[in-house]
């Protein structure tokens, strides 16, 4: 029954630990993944290591204690042996929890069940390319963990980014994976602020010529976009945060934007709510800027007065920043004109 049950693969559960009372929380696909039914062990860090696999148990506890003593981030693809003495391969992702004194009061995360894709490949004759293909697909779900963990998504919204930005930026999804992975660290862990970091890579990659952006997953909670039009003008009041994760919703917002406003516009973009702006957003609003340019359309950004505001004013492109909605609307599309543009601030 336990054998039978954990056998299905395609299983997921979480976990949590509380370092203040040492004790684990385990979800029932956790319990699964590892041949059992809850109620009949008791989750501890003993017990998870010990159904690790002997090369992979030393990594292993090695990212769970740094985690514990920072709260770094971690992903490691390794294999279980469950209660019945099968081999199982899973993902496992986590991070640190904190007080608000920042102190690390435990860890949590995911593990995923990976066994029936990888028994699939495993299956076929082994070569270089086959080696090459898993070990891509390893590289792949190590980069769905770290995203799942820092932006907060599940596996099927984790792997929809990632496709969404391999598509936007024409390369590989595996190259792609390969960065985001770099990126955490050669232990296959990194900080909990690693989020500016991921943010960096994917604005480090241009847009390639063919590649055609395709609408991802809305990240409920993180970006909220309201749209209105008056007299040709369109206006986007933004709310939350733009970074990578929530990218795919802007993009899309963006392009509807320009699609209905009429030339010479304006299309307003106000920021002045925005708490987050990553380095994926300043590519999509600059590339959003230059599609208005090529439309006759006069793209106006509202970013208040504060750090949002100093970082548009250094980018190179001539964006068009403004400090209110009001203003934005009824300034001339020249400076000099009424309401112009704030001043650049020097780099």
């Amino acid at each position: 029954m336990i054998a039978r049950a954990a056998s299905q693969g395609n299983i997921m559960g979480s976990y949590q630990y509380a370092a203040g009372d040492d004790t684990w929380q385990w979800s029932d696909g956790v319990y699964a993944i590892h041949g059992f039914h809850r109620g009949e062990v008791v989750p501890t860090m003993a017990l998870l290591l010990s159904h690790a696999h002997a090369a992979d148990r030393r990594h292993a506890g090695q990212l769970l204690r740094a985690s514990l003593r920072d709260g770094r981030l971690f992903s490691l693809l390794y294999r279980i042996i469950d209660a019945a003495g099968q081999l199982r391969w899973a993902l496992i992702a986590g991070e640190g929890t904190f007080d608000h004194a920042g102190a690390v009061t435990g860890i949590r995360g995911y593990l995923i069940d990976v066994t029936e894709p990888q028994a699939r490949a495993r299956s076929r004759e082994v070569s270089s390319g086959l080696r090459k293909a898993m070990a891509s697909r390893a590289t792949i779900e190590q980069a769905k963990g770290a995203l799942m963990l820092v932006y907060g998504l599940d596996a099927e919204a984790a792997f929809s980014l990632l496709s969404w930005q391999s598509q936007r930026s024409n390369i590989k999804l595996r190259d792609l994976a390969e960065r985001l992975v770099a990126v955490v660290g050669g232990d296959a862990y990194a900080s909990a602020a690693i989020r500016q970091r991921l943010d960096e890579i994917v604005y480090s990659l241009p847009a390639g010529p063919a590649a055609r952006p395709a609408p991802g997953p809305p990240v409920d909670g993180l970006l909220i976009v309201d749209q209105e039009i008056s007299d040709g003008a369109v206006v986007l009041h933004l709310r939350g945060e733009i970074d990578m994760a929530t990218g795919p919703l802007l993009d899309e917002q963006l392009g509807h934007a320009v699609t209905v406003a009429t030339p010479p516009g304006p299309l307003v973009v106000d920021l002045s709510e925005v708490q987050h702006l990553g380095s994926v957003g300043v590519a999509l609003l600059t590339a959003c800027h230059r599609r208005c340019q090529a439309s006759g359309i006069a793209m106006r950004i509202v970013a208040g007065d504060g750090p949002i505001a100093s970082i548009l004013s250094m980018i190179p492109i001539g964006l068009d920043i403004y400090d209110q909605v009001a203003t934005a609307l009824t300034a001339g599309a020249h400076s000099g004109s009424a309401g112009e543009p704030l001043p650049e601030i020097p780099g």
